[in-house]
């Protein structure tokens, strides 16, 4: 009896153990390794389909105490903005593409002469050339004013990460901007456990006059212009961690006397603790070599007056940050912080940006939807013969929404943005906002095909 009971064991064991060699390759193929969250705060249950479109049209209403976002030009105005979103995706196993465009247009009640209609594009694409190679291609253009556009409760967003080209993190006067972020990346599967990619992408930020009125402000703002090229490696430690290293150059260009570069070599690590719980954690050291033109007063008593001197700034910089991300179909709860070098966000020109901010979205009893944001952020420049300039950004926000009918939803929402910045910023921008919205959002069911 024992002995029989050995031979079955051991024929088990064996068949087991051959066996399990299918599930194994079969897992490895059909659990993707672990993905960055996506930067929309949609419930769980709120994910969209493999193919389809959507379209959202709104209507809104704010009340705005600081229209030209200066304290030192403070003015008080109705905004009236009417647009929508109109969104087309397909995932297919081979390719996924998408494309997202949000027109809006803002009616001042008193300043008409402002009046003004923004544009949001956002195309992604992605295409597998083999069963081991990805390409990815990334396109954003912004051109607006700088005023919150309208976004519906599951489309708010915070920084995530810190691949974005264009600091994003401080408030420019009354100024219309145009803006583009454009990349492209390969991915490459060098075993079941390792991937290897390059990227690269380009950036700009351009500043016009907004209206006859303000004809002073945008050529005290930078223009900016940043391109990026890095590479990373990714090892799968289990089927839910990930770790790896990057490196990362960036060159910022404010004038042609005027820029920066820097050098990123980060520790990476992506960790979906749950199935919808996701933590990104990157470190490590950044070195920044920048360049700049001032204007300085004469120390020569034979030339009085300013003289312009050129300054170059090498130095090393710590570098991390990380985010936090949970979703169910009940809360949505985002926490993200980060410390890099950037651009000055048309203020300041090379700067070292510290961000941190949380974002937590909750279903309430009676079909009530509330989303609630709040964020710091400090940025200090680089270079600075008498100082360095400094720029402190706060903002708040609170958002609810109601359904009336069943594609048609109530929102009301404040905002409170705050900014404070010393003597040496060459743009006065201290600015204390208050928005008060009330809106329509009419949302289609999204179709699929």
């Amino acid at each position: 009896m024992p002995k029989r009971y050995t031979k079955m064991s051991l024929a088990g064991l064996a068949a087991s153990f051959l066996l399990s060699g299918v599930p194994l390759g079969a897992q490895a193929q059909e659990a993707p390794p672990p993905k960055e969250p996506k930067a929309d705060s949609r419930y769980a249950s709120e994910q969209a389909a493999g193919n389809g479109f959507a379209v959202e049209l709104h209507s809104e209403a704010t009340w705005d105490d600081n229209i030209f976002a200066n304290n030192a030009r403070r003015q008080r105005d109705y905004v009236f903005q009417e647009g929508g979103l109109f969104s087309i995706w397909s995932r297919r196993p081979s390719w996924g593409v998408g494309l997202e465009y949000r027109p809006n247009a803002l009616l001042y009640r008193t300043v008409k002469g402002f009046n003004q209609f923004d544009h949001h594009l956002d195309f992604d694409n992605e295409f597998h050339a083999s069963r081991h190679l990805l390409f990815r291609l990334k396109d954003s253009v912004d051109y607006m004013t700088g005023v919150l556009e309208p976004r519906a409760n599951q489309d708010l967003s915070l920084p995530i990460g810190g691949s974005s080209n264009l600091n994003a993190t401080l408030f420019t006067p009354f100024a219309r901007q145009l803006a583009n972020e454009a990349g492209g990346g390969i991915e490459y599967e060098m075993s079941r456990r390792s991937f290897f990619s390059v990227s690269g992408s380009h950036g700009f930020r351009r500043f016009t006059n907004a209206g006859s009125g303000l004809t002073s402000v945008a050529p005290n703002l930078f223009n900016t212009q940043s391109d990026t090229g890095g590479t990373s490696y990714q090892y799968r430690v289990t089927r839910h961690l990930t770790a790896g290293v990057q490196y990362q150059f960036q060159n910022l260009r404010f004038s042609q006397a005027s820029h920066g570069r820097s050098h990123n070599a980060f520790l990476t690590v992506l960790w979906e603790a749950g199935p919808h719980v996701t933590l990104s954690i990157f470190a490590g050291p950044q070195y920044s070599d920048t360049t700049g033109q001032f204007l300085i007063a004469s120390t020569n008593p034979l030339q009085p007056g300013n003289v312009l001197i050129t300054l170059r700034t090498m130095q090393w910089h710590p570098a991390g940050g990380g985010s936090l991300t949970l979703r169910s179909n009940q809360t949505v709860f985002r926490l993200t912080a980060r410390r890099q070098v950037l651009d000055g966000g048309g203020l300041l020109t090379t700067v070292t940006n510290t961000y941190g901010g949380a974002e937590i979205r909750q279903r309430l009893a009676w079909k009530w939807d509330v989303a609630i944001t709040t964020s710091a952020a400090r940025s200090v420049s680089l270079q600075g013969p008498l100082g360095k300039g400094t720029v402190d950004t706060q903002a708040a926000g609170m958002a609810i929404e109601h359904p009336l009918f069943e594609n048609l939803n109530l929102h009301a929402e404040y905002n409170y943005l705050r900014q404070r910045v010393n003597q040496t910023v060459p743009l006065g921008a201290d600015l204390d906002r208050n928005q008060f919205t009330v809106g329509l959002f009419y949302r289609a069911p999204e179709h699929k095909f």
